[in-house]
């Protein structure tokens, strides 16, 4: 079996079989196979997502990016409150029977807003019986202020006779006084006289004793002059022996000085005479100042003695005044006595008047304390009718101010939020009728995280919108309220806006936006033109046809692989076609143009087959005015106020940012800008065909 399989016919066949395979599939299928057909094998690893249906032009929004102010803030919901609200409320009951406001209608202060029925009595009659009540009340007050007229004229008479008695005491007591000085005098003048006795008698003591030490004075003194005389003498004696000394020692010195100038004693002999001369000589000198200054002692106390016994003769001269006055002075004591006697006698009959007068200045005392604790109960009379009148007339008023509270007045200016009773109705008191709220100027209240409230003052910017965005208002944070919230840790702040044509109701929702920082030229886009791109954030550009940058080259099969210059797929060997779009003349419409699905690089003025694959030729959406090429760029994002976000790159002055539209784009596709309207969808421009319309293409090849 084997042996067969081996011989030269099976092995010729198999080679034979082998080399056309081979020639088939690497010589014959190549040549006569048409640009872009695939092997099954190449089909099934074909990425379909390259087919892709003809391109047209999409209809979007944009924005030029250029630097602008840019308030960082943080975005809170809030709820509008009014300034101020009042709630009108019925103080006593009746029926409500008119009541023409309802809400939204503006009120004044004081203005008559609501009445309440008042025709019944009940009022009325408390009205009346309290205005005859305040009638009795100020007669019986009349009453009692004729009794006290009647107690202070007594009180005046009895003050009279007070006052006479008053008078004739304080009479008597001056008497007293006057007679209480006499005797001090006379007390005084003894006293004073008795005083100068005793010192004249001291003064004549005092005399004889200075008599007698002025003499004792002047016997010391002739004694001391005895002394010195004698001294003068000693001193004399003493003086000629140092003298005498004096002139042995002044020729025993000459004779000295001879001898130590022949050199006939020595130095020290010649200074040991001359030291006795100079003694010698010392003594003689102390001796004569001594002799004069005994002579000097000897005058000094004869000049003493004289002056002593002149001071004697002046001493024996006061003892004599010192005499005579003790004797006028015994006199006058003697006569000051006699009247003290008599201003004591005097003195004892004012004290007899005093007393008399004091007795009838009690009586009048009594009388007047009886008088006028009748005058007392006349004035508490009068009190209490006063207090009877006031509580008339307080009842009066009260009753007065109920019957007024049927008449319900506005007490500010302001808007009726709420009307909550209707005309007809019986109201008791404190039922509330309307709710009114002054909304010219309103506060808007948010909660803010404990996180921002650090950033927020008094003073810091805020925007107020509406949750629709169709109207907003600048304003200010107004109040930081000084308490959080410990469950949803937040704390309330405060805007207060003006609200002239109502615009802002209370209760309505709103967005508020507070800045926390500002930046004067920052390049920033719109939220709504923020989309990502492999994981970062990135926007889509409109770029003029002439600003698309270098371009690339892509396999229509095989879209990852990308080249900066013409050539073939290395995949498939298909012809690279350029991945930026074709430009476009933006100044009219265009003519249409057809192309290959599969081969975008093939373009033709008229329809008809792909001469690479032989399928049918598209025709390609119509080039209007202003048509642009979608860019997507990634770029890094700094801060958002909630409506538009800072870019802190790849952005640049200019740049044409897409905002609306942007859904559905692919890099490269043309876009239109148009506007779009409230509802979002764009207003796209009819241009009218120049062509056929465009069919789907076919993937069946002709032959």
């Amino acid at each position: 079996m084997l042996r067969s399989l081996l011989n030269r016919t099976v092995i010729g066949g198999i080679l034979l079989l082998i080399v056309c395979y081979v020639a088939v599939f690497y010589w014959i299928v190549p040549k006569f196979r048409r640009p872009g057909q695939m092997s099954v094998v190449e089909a099934l690893a074909m990425d379909m997502r390259a087919m892709r249906p003809p391109e047209g032009v999409v209809p979007v929004t944009t924005e030029i990016v250029k630097p602008m102010p840019f308030s960082q803030t943080v975005t809170y919901t809030g709820t509008v409150v009014p300034t101020n609200e009042e709630w009108v409320i019925a103080r006593v009951t009746g029926r409500l029977t008119w009541l023409p406001y309802y809400a939204g209608d503006r009120v004044r202060k004081g203005q008559l807003i609501a009445r309440l029925d008042h025709s019944a009595g009940e009022y009325a009659a408390r009205e009346e019986q309290a205005r005859f009540s305040a009638q009795a009340a100020r007669h019986e007050r009349h009453m009692a202020e004729a009794e006290r007229d009647e107690a202070a004229a007594a009180v005046a008479r009895a003050e009279s006779e007070l006052w006479q008695a008053k008078s004739a005491r304080l009479q008597a007591e001056k008497m007293v006084a006057e007679k209480e000085a006499m005797v001090s005098e006379a007390e005084a003048k003894v006293r004073a006289a008795e005083a100068s006795l005793a010192e004249a008698r001291a003064l004549v003591s005092a005399k004889e004793k200075e008599v007698a030490a002025t003499r004792e004075l002047i016997r010391q003194t002739e004694a001391e002059k005895e002394e010195a005389e004698q001294e003068i003498v000693v001193k004399e004696q003493e003086a000629a022996a140092a003298q005498s000394e004096l002139e042995y020692w002044s020729a025993a010195i000459d004779r000295a000085k001879r001898l130590y100038e022949a050199k006939a004693i020595s130095k020290d002999e010649f200074q040991r005479e001359q030291s006795q001369y100079q003694v010698a000589q010392a003594q003689a000198a102390k001796a004569r100042a001594e002799v004069e200054k005994a002579k000097r002692k000897v005058a000094a106390l004869q000049a003493a003695l004289r002056q002593n016994q002149a001071l004697l003769e002046q001493k024996e001269a006061e003892r004599e005044s010192a005499v005579q006055r003790w004797q006028t002075v015994q006199a006058e004591r003697d006569g000051a006595e006699a009247r003290l006697q008599q201003a004591r006698a005097a003195l004892d009959q004012a004290h007899a008047q005093l007393a008399q007068a004091q007795a009838e200045e009690k009586k009048g005392e009594a009388s007047v304390r009886e008088a006028k604790a009748r005058q007392n109960r006349a004035i508490r009379h009068i009190l209490h009718s006063q207090a009877v009148e006031a509580s008339a007339r307080a009842g009066l008023t009260l009753a007065r101010i109920v019957r007024s509270y049927t008449e319900i007045r506005a007490l500010t200016d302001g808007v009726v939020i709420e009307r909550l009773v209707s005309p007809g109705n019986l109201v008791s008191a404190g039922t509330p009728i309307l709710r009114i709220g002054q909304l010219d100027f309103v506060r808007v209240q948010a909660f803010v995280s404990e996180r921002d409230l650090k950033s927020i003052r008094i003073g810091t910017p805020a925007v107020v919108r509406s949750p629709t965005g169709d109207f907003q208002q600048k304003g200010s944070v107004t109040a930081l309220f000084p308490s959080a919230d410990p469950t949803t840790r937040t704390g309330l702040v405060e805007v207060r806006l003006p609200n002239p044509r109502l615009r802002w109701l209370p209760g309505q929702s709103v967005i508020v936006a507070i800045v926390q920082d500002q930046h004067q030229n920052a390049i920033s886009v719109p939220n709504e033109a923020l989309t990502q791109f492999n994981g970062q954030p990135a926007v889509w550009l409109a770029v003029g046809q002439d600003d698309q940058g270098p371009v690339e080259y892509t396999c229509p099969m095989h879209p990852d692989v990308l080249q900066d210059k013409p050539g073939r797929c290395p995949l498939c060997g298909m012809d690279l076609v350029p991945k930026q779009r074709r430009r476009i003349s933006g100044h009219k419409a265009t003519k249409s143009q057809y192309t290959c699905p599969m081969h975008p690089e093939v373009m033709t003025d008229k329809p008809g087959r792909c001469p690479k694959c032989g399928m049918d030729l598209v025709p390609t959406q119509r080039a209007t005015v202003n048509t642009k090429i979608a860019r997507i760029r990634t770029v890094t994002l700094g801060p958002t106020d909630g409506v538009r976000t800072i870019v802190l790159d790849s952005l640049r002055t200019g740049d044409e940012v897409i905002v609306k539209g942007w859904m559905n784009l692919k890099e490269g596709d043309f876009v239109q800008v148009v506007e779009w309207t409230k509802e979002g969808t764009p207003i796209v421009p009819l241009i009218p065909p120049s062509g056929p319309s465009p069919q789907p293409p076919s993937h069946l090849h002709q032959h």
